[in-house]
């Protein structure tokens, strides 16, 4: 029986190979991934369900994340985004720290979603007055240099060096400044919710003793009203900041910021309300656009993109710069 069966494959093999050639190639093509990625206009992520505030104040209209679609290349969607006006190709080393790994992307930006969702939060609870507790801080790894001697790895939480605990970067930096070059010193990390010994060599780097990681700062915020996210995931980078620090705003003062309208932009933020530039203007108006958005937020860096891409498509939709959360509350008050 099993011979019959090899026999009727190796005889269909033999009659039909140009097919299973064809099926053997596209398949090859579909799957195998390239150095690139492809970017294409996104659209928008209603934040009225997906940040959750105890008791919030009602609101008539939305606050919306825009986003980026972001696909890595085959050699299969390579080739179709020379057909495809809006797509758009970029080398992964542009969005590489030293020689990352695709999955150690992934990983680093999805800890700066977090860490900058968090600094929302206090942005937010600063901007309205109220009163907000850091329980706990998580001083996380998110690149180690390509110079580094060390066995920490993207992800670790450091947790101790030398014995000492470690609450934030300044820690570490006053540790290692009174260490030699070429000293190994133990450093305790958490992972996979286990503590587990790592080791790190004292480097020099412009004139500073370091240990070769990037790190990532994580708040555990308490508040009252009590503030939860709900991440997806396939959420990634720090982008979400301002447009999360605006929702949580609203929904804790009792003026209604959105007046009714679809409200959407971009920009990352830090826990003192400062908001910074980001990437891909271009593929987030356009998805904003496409949503029936009013209002575009986008950080003042980004401004003269913005209104640059708005004249050429003819867009309806108001823009707005800002430097600050004050700012951008205050803009849409006064719009």
């Amino acid at each position: 029986m099993r011979n019959k069966f090899f026999k009727r494959l190796r005889d269909d093999i033999k009659e039909n190979y140009i097919i299973y050639i064809v099926y053997i190639v596209v398949l090859l093509v579909s799957v195998i991934p390239l150095n690139y990625y492809i970017y294409s206009p996104g659209g928008l992520v209603d934040l009225t369900d997906r940040i959750k505030v105890d008791n919030s104040y009602e609101q008539k209209g939305s606050f919306n994340l825009t986003y980026v679609t972001t696909r890595h290349a085959t050699l299969m969607t390579y080739g179709l985004s020379y057909l495809f006006k809006s797509w758009d190709l970029d080398k992964i080393e542009n969005r590489q720290i030293d020689d990352e790994s695709y999955d150690d992307i992934e990983t680093r930006e999805g800890i700066t979603l977090k860490e900058t969702s968090y600094d929302a939060i206090i942005a937010a609870f600063t901007e309205a007055g109220k009163e907000y507790k850091i329980k706990r801080t998580d001083v996380t790894v998110i690149h180690t240099f390509d110079y580094a001697d060390t066995n920490i790895e993207v992800g670790d939480i450091v947790k101790k060096v030398d014995n000492k605990e470690i609450k934030d970067v300044e820690d570490i930096s006053e540790i290692l400044s009174n260490k030699n070059i070429n000293d190994k010193i133990k450093i305790i990390v958490q992972r996979n919710n286990k503590n587990i010994e790592r080791y790190a060599i004292v480097k020099e780097k412009d004139n500073r003793k370091v240990i070769g990681i990037l790190l990532s700062l994580i708040k555990d915020v308490e508040t009252n009203p009590k503030v939860e996210y709900v991440f997806k995931r396939n959420e990634k980078g720090s982008s979400r900041g301002l447009m999360s620090a605006l929702d949580i705003y609203n929904k804790i003062t009792e003026e209604d910021l959105t007046k009714g309208d679809i409200i959407s932009g971009t920009g990352t933020i830090d826990e003192k309300g400062k908001v910074y530039a980001i990437d891909g203007v271009k593929y987030k108006m356009i998805g904003a656009v496409k949503s029936k958005s009013k209002v575009f937020i986008v950080p003042s860096d980004n401004y003269d993109e913005a209104v640059k891409i708005k004249k050429e498509n003819n867009f309806n939709i108001d823009v707005i710069k800002v430097d600050t959360l004050h700012e951008a509350v205050e803009a849409l008050k006064n719009r």
